[in-house]
């Protein structure tokens, strides 16, 4: 049996990955990576019907080219509006589980789950990272597994998912960096996670949480990671924001869900989005606490105008100014 996994986090495409099984899950539906790469199997002879896995069941198909990886496993999983934190952690021990049908596997590749669909991005990933790490620790998977690979195609964002594998397994007995990057963990018969790790995808929902609506424009992409993001997690609170390309029913359910719980909603209404004065009229139904922000208030629609907006003229600025909003707010 192996003694040592290699966990590494690297920037590209999971259809591309050098691995010998390529983890997707089924959300009941097909989303995102996995419905392309549903109609990639489909176009080498491999129906979707073979990846449709009911909840808590595995679908291994052979990829016959239309993957580097050639295995990929499907695990159903609840539909994408409940997955949540716990869901994730869960999947990577599902996973290392139904791998052990399959001897002789090294490799394994993941996409990581949770980014577009809503969910805090830093959590997701530990949750993911934490769940193999456990389950690996506590001898599931097949003995052959060396390594395992989470793919991210965003550069930007798999630099940031690595840092917060590094404080998620930094300074962990049993678990040494890489030269290149990742980590060497070390089988050993009382592993402690730190608790960043630890509680990701454990008490995730016990955690408060902000909500960001905001248009899913590469122009706002670093007003919402150096702007926001930063006096969020300063106060503790996770931050959540969904991806708008992906506005449909699960969805739409999910943004509800996770208003009705945030401690505060923010909003930037810059470029005037619907979707999110959507959603800030929600949040106003709903009696949650709304920061409202905006670049220019020319840019301000309806009668939202009357309301107090925090005008920003830089990151920086918005940085300073939310930082004080929400330190106001408790």
């Amino acid at each position: 049996m192996s003694t040592a996994l290699e966990l590494v986090l690297e920037a590209g495409d999971i259809t591309e990955a050098r691995a010998d099984v390529a983890l997707f899950k089924y959300a009941q539906s097909f989303y995102g990576v996995s419905g392309v790469v549903s109609q990639r199997l489909d176009a080498v002879g491999v129906p979707k019907s073979d990846l449709e896995a009911p909840v808590g069941d595995a679908r291994f198909v052979e990829t016959r080219g239309a993957l580097t990886a050639p295995l990929a496993l499907f695990l159903g999983t609840v539909r994408l509006n409940q997955l949540g934190y716990h869901e994730i952690r869960q999947l990577a021990v599902r996973a290392l589980k139904a791998l052990e049908s399959r001897p002789g596997l090294r490799r394994l590749a993941s996409t990581v789950h949770g980014p577009n669909y809503g969910l805090d991005e830093d959590e997701a990933v530990l949750a993911l990272a934490g769940g193999l790490v456990e389950a690996f620790q506590r001898g599931t998977g097949p003995e052959t597994l060396e390594r395992v690979t989470l793919v991210e195609l965003d550069p930007r964002r798999a630099l940031r998912l690595r840092k917060a594998l590094e404080r998620g397994l930094g300074g962990t007995p049993g678990v040494q960096p890489l030269p290149g990057g990742g980590f060497r963990v070390q089988r050993m018969s009382a592993f402690v996670q730190a608790p960043p790790m630890a509680t990701a995808g454990t008490t995730s929902m016990q955690k408060p949480h902000a909500f960001v609506a905001m248009p899913f424009e590469p122009e706002l992409e670093d007003t919402y990671h150096y702007g926001i993001l930063g006096p969020v997690k300063s106060t503790g609170m996770l931050c959540e924001r969904v991806d708008q390309a992906a506005f449909d029913g699960p969805i739409i359910q999910r943004i509800r869900e996770r208003i009705d719980t945030a401690k505060v909603v923010i909003a930037d209404l810059s470029m005037a989005n619907p979707n999110v004065y959507l959603e800030v009229g929600y949040a106003w139904g709903r009696g949650r606490p709304t920061v409202l922000l905006v670049r220019d208030v020319k840019e301000l629609r309806f009668d939202v105008a009357s309301y107090r907006c925090i005008v920003y003229r830089s990151i920086r600025d918005l940085e300073t100014l939310l930082t004080r909003e929400l330190e106001r707010l408790g």
